[in-house]
């Protein structure tokens, strides 16, 4: 116990008054901006990553095929057309999915040279 102690004013926990609220309040709004960008990259990071998984393991919770208004050209397309179509698609929303995981990320990161 008496580490924890000598640790605790190495510190420099008793130089600080803690009932002395208004002394250690910051003007500063840089913070904030800080914890905003935080915020953000975070909720950027799980938008990335429900794309990602959507297009990886194709969830389509809401999609029904009698919906879809199939066009004339659509048609006439085989189902190897469709399903390559249907591929590329897919493999372009991993790819934008893990471009915004990687700008999230950059945006979390970031947040911590602001603070």
């Amino acid at each position: 116990m008496r580490y924890l102690t000598f640790f605790i004013n190495m510190v420099g926990l008793d130089t600080v008054d803690f009932y002395d609220s208004e002394s250690y309040a910051g003007d500063s709004i840089v913070p904030f901006l800080g914890f905003m960008l935080f915020l953000i990259g975070l909720v950027v990071v799980i938008v990335g990553a429900a794309t990602y998984l959507t297009a990886k393991y194709n969830f389509n919770i809401f999609y029904d095929q009698r919906d879809v208004k199939i066009t004339y050209q659509e048609q006439q397309m085989t189902d190897d057309e469709k399903a390559r179509i249907a591929n590329e698609k897919l493999e372009k929303d991993k790819k934008r999915g893990k471009i915004v995981i990687i700008v999230g990320v950059v945006m979390m990161i970031g947040s911590f040279f602001i603070l």
